[in-house]
């Protein structure tokens, strides 16, 4: 399994473990040299202390001689073998040394110099490691005679090397239960935080069997957004196969009619010139029928998957077109927009939607067209007047009736106001018809903004 291939709980986990050992092993290092240091420096103040005590408690006579009481305040210089050991050594001769170091022997450093201290690591026999420190003593008779001296002070290193040791243990054995805890509690955490997103991917398993058809909304808040468009994705898919469902049943109710006219006519007619006009006339409809069909099914609807588009820039250049294809008309047409209003949706759609009501609005008006939009909230909507002989009011609600069949429309309506009117119904909006102040037909076209 490649690091592609890992879910998002074996991501994080390994994150989560990565940065987690990360951590613990710097801070165990960090622990570890600080204890180090604090023992280092702890071991060595402390052999100055047996320093000054040993210092106060020796006798310089006139003649250079060293004399130590037989108790000393440190008892471990009075037992054998003890580990800590001290000594007085002029020159090359030991003028002092302590019970401790009955059958050992510290090898003489140089003379440190008066009141200087020296540490450093010697060994003694049988490989013994310790740390000296070398101190320099000047004593003066009363005659100014000076005699030099140097006091060592020597503690078995094994002592504070089995003391990091012990720490060592302890502190790797800490950190790593503690490690091994939080990651059990992590992945316990990953697994809690994650479920909704496993429960997502059932809910979509379920959806993919026919289970459910929409995801449920007790996710939480941060996945809500995600849940929501996927159910506006799935609506906006469902409606775009019942569309089709309903186009593909009205095409073939519709096309029933042309043809069994044209089937009767071949039949019982003998006027071949008869039967051609006629067989035109039924091919034209049925073109007709299969075009407005399509365009229905084909049709986008709301969605806000789909790119803003600019009504205004669409509007401009259908009443571009329009003027030159109708220029015989000299019509003169007012557009005006309050400011450019962008909608998600489908750019053809919304060509077809305003080119079908612009082109009739051009085509049955006298000699004047006026377009208004404007923004209301997040409703759109445009006016579109023009001054011809208008509708009348028995025939508006039939031809703005959705799901009324083209081959019962009014006569001479075509089919520009049928797809207008189910491109409306696709975006979830409302096309009205009233009476203009121009005296002609009035559209009204709302339409959600998203």
């Amino acid at each position: 399994m490649t690091i592609k291939q890992l879910s998002l709980n074996q991501r994080l986990l390994l994150a989560v473990s990565l940065v987690l050992t990360a951590f613990l092993g710097l801070s165990a290092f960090s622990l570890n040299n600080a204890f180090q240091a604090s023992a280092d420096s702890a071991q060595r103040k402390q052999i100055q202390n047996y320093m000054y005590s040993i210092l106060i408690a020796a006798k310089f006579d006139d003649s250079g001689f060293v004399a130590m009481p037989n108790d000393i305040a440190e008892p471990k210089f009075a037992v054998p073998n003890s580990g800590l050991y001290a000594q007085i050594t002029s020159s090359k001769d030991i003028i002092w040394q302590s019970k401790s170091m009955l059958g050992l022997s510290i090898p003489l450093p140089d003379y440190p110099g008066a009141t200087n201290e020296h540490f450093s690591t010697i060994w003694l026999n049988d490989n013994i490691s310790m740390l000296n420190l070398a101190y320099g003593i000047v004593w003066e008779n009363e005659q100014g005679e000076q005699f030099h001296y140097t006091l060592n002070i020597a503690e078995d290193l094994d002592i504070i090397v089995q003391q990091k040791a012990e720490f060592q243990m302890s502190l790797w054995q800490w950190l790593g239960g503690t490690g091994l805890i939080l990651l059990i509690a992590q992945a316990f955490i990953l697994r809690w935080s994650l479920r909704p997103l496993h429960d997502v991917a059932i809910d979509l398993q379920a959806i993919k069997t026919g289970d459910r058809n929409r995801l449920p909304s007790d996710y939480p808040k941060e996945l809500n957004q995600i849940t929501e468009n996927i159910n506006t994705l799935l609506s906006h898919e469902e409606s775009r196969r019942d569309r089709y469902k309903n186009s593909l049943a009205d095409l073939a109710h519709s096309l029933k009619t042309p043809l069994a006219v044209f089937r009767g006519e071949l039949e019982n007619s003998a006027d071949l010139t008869g039967l051609k006009k006629l067989g035109h006339e039924q091919i034209d409809r049925i073109s007709d029928l299969v075009n407005y069909q399509l365009q229905r099914a084909s049709t986008e609807g709301q969605s806000s998957f789909l790119a803003p588009v600019s009504l205004a820039n669409i509007i401009n250049k259908i009443l571009s077109s329009l003027d030159k294809v109708y220029k015989a008309k000299n019509i003169h047409q007012q557009c005006e927009i309050e400011h450019d209003i962008y909608i998600h949706a489908d750019e053809g759609d919304m060509y077809e939607l305003l080119g079908n009501l612009l082109e009739n609005a051009y085509k049955y008006c006298n000699s004047k067209v006026t377009v208004f939009m404007t923004l209301q909230l997040n409703l759109v909507e445009i006016h579109i007047d023009d001054d011809g002989n208008g509708i009348p009011p028995h025939a508006r609600e039939d031809i703005l009736k959705r799901g009324k069949r083209i081959d019962t429309q009014i006569e001479g309506q075509g089919l520009g106001l049928a797809i207008a009117s189910d491109i409306i119904t696709a975006y979830q909006g409302e096309i009205k018809l009233e009476n203009s102040h121009l005296g002609g037909a009035k559209f009204i076209i709302q339409i959600p903004k998203y």
